[in-house]
């Protein structure tokens, strides 16, 4: 029997989430939009991508909870709300796959954000639930470590990374840029280097309209330092999402087969690797958790020293 999954905002990148639960296999039985005059316009978002959808739409997050019993939620509200949203979700049964970051409450309450972060993830312990945060690029760590190991022997000097994004009408400051877009890459790095400590204390940050840049170092299991160059920006026109090992850069970029399905395509100087579609990877991984069948690719421990980092290095920034 498929599971059966409910979307919270299916406007923005929720309707991406429907989407691949049910190329999946999932039952997308129901969505929330903000309101009740909204309703029209997130179904309408919804079938765009799940063109099959028989499901219900509502305007509460605890009355879909308490009349679908779904399997599964995705948290996909604006930032303020997802530990709301998501200990609603599991203290009604409910798996959780929330997108980045997990809390975001404003720069004057980042201990409180914390402090609820690690709540989610303890009460998803407790009420053995599984919990994830979607930061899809962790998909991409297998295809990197195959292409590195090829050219490498020993670590290159560097790793810079990159992450832009389409311009919207939200906070483009330095912090709505680093909470909006740095969970990424950040989720990427604690995939490559599971066991590397960050030293927020040697970040410094470039500034410029609509882009924030920060340098700093990992402290590795051996003592040796690795830089780290991280990029954020939200632009026009053509966008960059890439990672560089010293010199060797991977760039990651959409790519559609024949049938119309979105995949990744990882370009680099001397050839390309098409590969399944990122966020459908961080979706599968999820139901496959639900279902006993392994781990999500970002579980709660990772999602929590994702905040930590998340955290460390933007009081870096505001210090600075």
């Amino acid at each position: 029997m498929a599971l059966r999954v409910a979307v919270i905002g299916v406007r923005g990148v929720g309707k991406f989430h429907a989407q691949w639960f049910a190329h999946e296999g999932a039952q997308v039985v129901a969505f929330v939009a903000s309101s009740p005059e909204t309703l029209n316009a997130n179904e309408t978002a919804l079938r765009q991508v799940v063109p099959n959808f028989q499901g219900r739409g509502y305007a509460d997050v605890a009355e879909m909870l308490q009349r679908e019993r779904p399997d599964a939620v995705s948290v996909c509200s604006p930032h303020h709300l997802h530990a709301e949203h998501a200990l609603l979700a599991l203290r009604h049964g409910a798996h959780v796959l929330c997108e980045k970051p997990l809390v975001w409450l404003g720069e004057d309450r980042m201990e409180e954000a914390l402090a609820l972060s690690q709540q989610v993830v303890a009460e998803a312990e407790r009420l053995r639930r599984q919990f994830a945060i979607n930061t899809q690029y962790v998909a991409a760590v297998p295809h990197l470590r195959s292409l590195w190991a090829q050219r490498f022997s020993s670590l290159p000097p560097c790793v810079r990374l990159t992450m832009e994004a389409r311009m919207r009408e939200r906070d483009t400051s330095g912090v709505g840029l680093w909470v909006d877009l740095a969970p990424h890459p950040i989720s990427l790095l604690l995939a490559l280097f599971p066991d590397a400590e960050v030293r927020a204390e040697t970040a410094t940050f470039d500034e410029s309209a609509n882009a924030l840049t920060t340098r700093f170092s990992l402290r590795l299991p051996d003592g040796k330092e690795l830089p780290v160059t991280l990029r954020v920006a939200r632009l026009e026109g053509a966008l960059e999402r890439s990672i560089a090992w010293g010199d060797f850069l991977v760039r990651f970029e959409a790519h559609r087969d024949e049938r119309g399905i979105f995949h990744t395509r990882l370009c680099f100087d001397d050839g390309e690797r098409i590969v399944d579609d990122f966020m459908r990877v961080s979706i599968r991984r999820f139901l496959q958790a639900v279902e006993g069948k392994g781990e999500p690719l970002c579980d709660g421990a990772m999602a929590l020293r994702q905040m930590e980092w998340l955290i460390a290095l933007l009081r870096r920034y505001l210090r600075q």
